[in-house]
């Protein structure tokens, strides 16, 4: 097995099984709690979604980034980044708690809010910015089953009603913790922190050059976290399940997503450093490969929204078909904004990372609030795909700078076909299995054709999987 291959296949491994593990628990959770108890989960996990980035504020990126470099040019230590972390989260902890405190709410939302956020403390020492840095994939991917495994266990046997929904966050928190134990048992052997921290003067500069990506971050998820807080508040917390459900699926295709970041930001900071012009090759060579996948994919999670919901959720979560199929385009950006926005971390542009995200997710509240006051999920999965086509689009302004990429022909030409394809099988009723089969022969056939996709990209992309 070739180093990337192996390297794929592990990232594969850790995050296809760790979120299948947790897609099941959603699952579960779903069809025991209903939409309303569901979407008060759902609503939770996105104000741990935001805690969490306040109390990382960019130092995962900056660890990953760190720790791929040769010891000799790093800037910052292993253990420099682990206090920082532990400090920061313990901070964000307390002011969190104390801001949902003081929020009304009914008490069991707050339980189960407070709950969540009392998952900071084992995140805070969380090891896998330091195994994702050296690329050690395996233990980062048995970290991740275990907690998965652990958590799906727990809720199985703790969770049969809508009346036990106070339990689940702590069994998350537990299950969490589990992930922990695991890398710090590696850490046992490995001995992360041989070099020791030089004192508090290298604190301040590590945290004024990581708030610049973890600022960034927090715009980057406004897309994600941010509306089902809003439908929560604005809405139902009914509403907050059923665009729950839908979003869940995304995240379940975007996996694919997942396992091109964690080998982009190494990987790309790595060979940046030494061969700029070859790093440049291959960003071209993954963007090409990034469209065609993108819109095959994002067209089958459309044409089979209604079969995957009523399958995965049931009867109750049928409206979310329809909030899914408005949702799927998302899928393709978020492809093509890991490109760009990554790339600008990866390429050491993190002020650049900054403005992208501050200004597309500064447009993307106004995007976001605005369509909520339609007050339906559809119009809220809708505003979201704006936001994110909206981040996206100021990503590639400033990674066109570092990187030129000619983007137009090959996103027209896609989009196009795809948007056709898509619209003739609707209208003409084509059974879901059988247009399914369809989209997978006619995009990559017509990508060909239309030299969207070359010979280049195709070998190269062969090498890297089978060699």
């Amino acid at each position: 097995m070739s180093r990337m291959k192996e390297k794929a296949f592990w990232i594969a491994i850790g995050d296809f099984g760790g979120r299948s593990l947790a897609f099941l628990t959603s699952i579960y959770l779903a069809r025991q709690l209903g939409a309303e108890f569901y979407g008060l989960i759902t609503v939770a996990v996105s104000i741990l979604g935001y805690a969490a980035h306040g109390a990382d504020l960019g130092l995962l990126n900056i660890g990953v980034r760190e720790i791929a470099k040769e010891p000799q040019k790093r800037e910052f230590r292993a253990k420099e980044i682990f206090n920082a972390k532990i400090a920061l989260g313990a901070f964000v902890l307390i002011a969190a708690t104390i801001i949902i405190s003081n929020i009304p709410m009914g008490e069991i939302q707050r339980q189960v809010v407070l709950g969540y956020l009392y998952s900071l403390v084992p995140y805070s020492l969380l090891m896998e910015w330091y195994y994702n840095g050296n690329q050690e994939f395996g233990k980062v991917a048995l970290s991740r089953l275990v907690n998965g495994a652990l958590y799906l266990g727990l809720v199985f046997i703790f969770v049969n009603s809508s009346s036990d929904v106070t339990m689940v966050p702590i069994l998350y928190t537990i299950s969490v913790t589990s992930a922990v134990a695991v890398l710090a048992t590696f850490s046992i052997i490995d001995k992360p922190f041989t070099l020791r921290p030089r004192g508090s003067k290298i604190y301040p500069k590590l945290l004024k050059s990581s708030s610049i990506l973890g600022l960034g971050s927090i715009f980057a998820q406004i897309v994600q976290l941010l509306p089902p807080i809003l439908i929560g508040a604005l809405l139902t917390l009914s509403d907050a399940g059923i665009y729950g459900a839908a979003f869940r699926v995304v995240l379940v295709a975007m996996m694919i997503d997942r396992i091109f970041v964690n080998l982009l930001l190494p990987n790309l900071a790595s060979i940046w450093s030494s061969d700029k012009k070859l790093a440049k090759t291959r960003v071209r060579m993954v963007l090409n490969l990034i469209i065609v996948g993108g819109v095959a994919i994002v067209m089958l999670v459309a044409i089979n929204a209604e079969q995957i919901i009523y399958f995965l959720f049931g009867s109750e979560y049928l409206e979310s078909a329809g909030v899914l199929k408005f949702l799927s385009p998302f899928i393709f950006l978020t492809f093509l904004n890991s490109l760009f926005s990554f790339g600008l971390i990866a390429t050491g542009k993190d002020y650049e990372y900054f403005l992208a995200t501050s200004f597309g997710g500064s447009i993307a509240v106004i995007i976001i609030t605005t369509f909520a006051a339609f007050g339906t999920p559809t119009s809220i999965a809708m505003a979201v795909v704006l936001a994110e086509l909206t981040i996206t689009c100021f990503s590639f302004f400033w990674f066109r700078k570092v990187i030129r990429v000619k983007i137009m022909r090959s996103l027209s030409i896609m989009i196009c076909l795809g948007g056709l394809l898509y619209i003739s099988l609707q209208m003409l009723e084509v059974h879901y299995l059988i247009a399914s089969v369809i989209i997978l022969f006619v995009i990559p056939v017509a990508s060909w054709y239309t030299k969207v996709l070359k010979i280049g990209e195709l070998n190269w992309a062969k090498e890297k999987l089978l060699k």
